[in-house]
Order: structure tokens, then sequence, then C-alpha cells
């Protein structure tokens, strides 16, 4: 059996997290075409024109720190 970590760093690229960080560092970037491969794989919700990094989202770039 999969563990929920284990899908969560699938198909993960280093683009994709440094998307994830720089928005966690306060950094904006494009609402639509960047955002949307981490909307798809649930990472990031877009509220009114904005990106917030879901608890997934969090997971990852925890995860990512950590090694």
């Amino acid at each position: 059996m999969v563990r929920q970590a284990d899908r969560i760093l699938e198909g993960v690229s280093e683009g994709e997290v440094a998307s994830l960080r720089a928005l966690a560092d306060g950094h904006g970037i494009a609402v639509g075409r960047d955002i949307a491969p981490l909307h798809a794989k649930g990472w990031v919700d877009v509220i009114g024109g904005d990106a917030i990094i879901t608890l997934t989202g969090r997971t990852l770039l925890e995860r990512n720190r950590l090694g």
C-alpha cells in the first residue's frame, strides 16, 4: 500500500517545488498556466485570483526541505 506522503511526492519536478517555494516566500507567480499544474495536483488553490498553498502543498515543501 502506498502511503499518502509518498503520493504527494509522485511526479514532483524541481520547477514545481521552486514555484511553491516562491509562493511560500511571498513572491507572486502568475495565476494561470504557471499555477495550473500545481492546482491540478492539489498543491495550490486559487481564491479570488490569489494562489493559496494547500496543506498538501505545505507537506510537499516540508518533505522537500528535509531531503
